[in-house]
């Protein structure tokens, strides 16, 4: 039966090993690692072990199958941000993972930063925007960074959501003789030429007026991008965003999708506030589209949502199943949406739907007598909102907005 073994080599050089790790590799097979990680390792093999390079993932499951006694080489912890996961969820019960001191610890060592205190990122083979959903003031973060991700592209990304009194440690080549630490001002790197080391991880820590990225629900709607006058066009306001984000109550693990996604209120905040959960958004108009993703990436959730330029109900046809489902447009097929979409709802799920003429509010209500589940909720949303009329104040309400869910039984 094939065993795998995982050791993190550490940030020490040479590696810290623990007597099980050392064991592991005496008896391994093959060993898996990049050119470095081999040579590091290189008097602790049999004189029969192979040493092969990692070869991508795709590729790797296949390859770890032609031994019996196979170790895999990782940098720190393969359990953090490593290869240890994708492991263990390819083979649940063949892999044992031996940890070392990541170069996470080490910067926090080098800064004096604790770690329950971080926030943990990761922009190694990410989009650069990623980072924007952690840019509040007054948070520690603690940055894998790639090619793309250098600290002055970091620099750049921190001034542009006012935050550019925020200091950056840049910590080089930990565990090796030729560790360096800096430390940086916003201003001085984005006139910086100078190369870092690949091998680097960045503290940020961020301060200055912020206010660019929200801090909590209930993104103003003048944030967001849309295909009319600032805060207007197609974009579900704040109030009865938050109402249906209430309603929906994501939860991590869980698929989402949201039909009919205009320019992403909804999607956008729902992907924001559950970091691990996915969010299908499917929005067939042009330029709704193109500001749906334009909100997507000023708003740094590229990883967990999906968007999709298609018409439903043919678009959900090729989606992951639902836990949660929002219907917030149909271009006039909203009986076939709401079928389609509770046929592929998991058991336990809600479909929430919205409505603003009475046409559609009787064509959801006939829906819910069809399903035979009873309806979770029904409310009415009524925002009056300050405007003026010939000089003088009033309350200017808003279309009312119904929401209607049912949960879906278990078999």
């Amino acid at each position: 039966m094939l065993s795998i073994q995982v050791i993190g080599l550490g940030i020490s050089q040479p590696p810290l090993l623990s007597n099980p790790a050392q064991q592991a590799l005496a008896q391994a097979q093959a060993v898996f690692g990049s050119a470095r990680q081999l040579q590091s390792v290189g008097g602790l093999l049999a004189g029969h072990c192979e040493q092969r390079e990692l070869p991508k993932l795709s590729l790797l499951k296949e390859q770890l199958q032609a031994y019996e006694q196979v170790v895999v080489l990782a940098s720190g912890d393969p359990l953090l941000f490593g290869i240890g996961k994708f492991l263990h969820q390819q083979f649940p019960q063949q892999v044992t993972c031996y940890s070392g001191v990541s170069s996470l610890q080490g910067a926090c060592q080098l800064t004096g930063l604790s770690l329950q205190d971080a926030q943990l990122v990761s922009l190694h083979g990410r989009p650069l925007s990623s980072l924007r959903r952690y840019l509040q003031a007054k948070r520690n973060l603690l940055v894998f960074t790639d090619q793309y991700s250098q600290p002055q592209h970091l620099a750049q990304t921190l001034a542009a959501v006012n935050l550019q009194d925020s200091s950056l440690h840049v910590c080089q080549r930990l565990g090796y003789e030729d560790q360096q630490y800096q430390r940086f001002s916003v201003s001085e790197l984005l006139t910086s030429q100078q190369v870092f080391d690949p091998l680097h991880v960045t503290v940020i820590e961020t301060r200055g007026p912020g206010g660019v990225m929200p801090n909590f629900p209930g993104i103003a709607d003048t944030q967001f991008i849309t295909d009319g006058k600032t805060g207007h066009g197609l974009l579900t306001k704040r109030e009865v965003r938050l109402a249906i984000l209430s309603l929906l109550q994501a939860g991590p693990g869980q698929v989402g999708w949201d039909i009919g996604a205009g320019c992403g209120g909804v999607a956008v905040e729902w992907a924001l506030w559950n970091p691990h959960g996915q969010v299908h958004a499917i929005e067939h108009h042009a330029q709704r589209f193109s500001c749906l993703q334009a909100n997507r990436d000023k708003f740094g959730v590229i990883q967990n949502l999906h968007t999709h330029q298609q018409r439903a109900p043919q678009a959900l046809t090729n989606l992951p199943a639902p836990d949660k489902v929002f219907v917030g447009g149909s271009g006039g097929d909203l009986q076939d949406i709401m079928r389609t979409a509770w046929q592929a709802l998991k058991p336990g799920g809600r479909l929430l739907a919205s409505a603003v003429t009475e046409q559609s509010k009787a064509t959801l209500l006939h829906f819910g007598d069809t399903i035979g589940a009873d309806t979770a909720e029904f409310m009415q949303v009524s925002i009056s909102r300050a405007d003026k009329l010939a000089g003088h104040d009033l309350l200017r309400p808003n279309l009312p907005i119904s929401l209607i869910c049912w949960d879906k039984p278990y078999v």
